[in-house]
């Protein structure tokens, strides 16, 4: 599933040649910040009228809940929850799987930046907290003649989400905006693969945890974690690394098994 994340700063221009390109890398999914307005599209808005989610006609997204709010919107299907926002520089930043997508005005050296600032620190304060792992980095996105480039537009996705994230760039192509815009390619469950891994029946027993070994295991393991130099190999890794210790600290149970023997 190809999903393309733009601002396309209310341009009319912008808006038109956003059409071709959707049609060109074959979007399913257009995650808008600042939007031309214009109401005939397939799309759903905040109620400010400053982001919005579009799927083109022919998508096969399935919406199962959607909604909005002042510059938030999401639609969730039955994978995932997809967001897109958009931040003024002047707004109070307090406050499944998951993908965020937004201008959020921040500058951060996370994503490429020479310096953080308190409020940017408050965006990745509220990732670590969600769980959220920045998905581009050191490309910038607003490149405004005369200025110096900035990286503004910040796609965000769950952990869960970073393992089926295949590919993310900043497009060079022009688009009528001083934006550029990012593509993310998301790995779709098959429903075989989605319906084995609901009807899993085996989990560890955590009744029978030793805390000692599970710590000493990811103990020895864990300098391997840190060669990755990629978000999506990091977050394996780590799992990797995790499981490795949870098969060594605790025993697996079998549901069916239990499930006969009540019987």
């Amino acid at each position: 599933m190809i999903i393309l994340q733009a601002d396309t700063h209310r341009s009319k221009n912008a808006d038109l040649l956003m059409e071709q390109m959707v049609l060109e890398k074959g979007v399913q999914a257009v995650l808008i910040s600042e939007q031309y307005p214009q109401s005939e599209k397939a799309w759903i808005e905040d109620e400010s009228g400053t982001a919005v989610i579009r799927l083109p006609r022919g998508t096969n997204f399935v919406i199962t809940p959607k909604g909005s709010g002042d510059g938030v919107v999401y639609v969730q299907n039955s994978q995932f929850t997809m967001t897109s926002c958009y931040l003024t520089p002047n707004d109070n930043i307090d406050e499944r799987r998951l993908i965020i997508a937004g201008d959020l005005n921040s500058k951060a050296t996370e994503w490429g930046s020479a310096t953080t600032n308190s409020r940017d620190k408050r965006v990745l304060d509220m990732a670590a907290r969600l769980g959220l792992v920045v998905l581009n980095t050191g490309t910038t996105t607003y490149r405004k003649p005369g200025c110096e480039g900035t990286t503004p537009d910040i796609p965000l996705a769950s952990e869960s989400t970073v393992t089926f994230t295949k590919d993310c760039r900043v497009l060079e192509d022009y688009n009528g905006s001083d934006h550029q815009y990012i593509t993310l390619c998301i790995e779709m469950e098959t429903q075989r693969v989605r319906e084995n891994r609901n009807k899993s029946t085996r989990k560890w027993n955590i009744n029978k945890l030793n805390p000692a070994t599970l710590l000493a295991t990811i103990d020895e393991n864990k300098t391997t974690i840190y060669t990755n130099s990629t978000a999506k190999t990091l977050v394996k890794a780590t799992m990797q690394c995790i499981t490795i210790g949870c098969n060594a600290s605790m025993p697996k149970i079998d549901k069916n098994k239990k499930r006969n023997a009540v019987h």
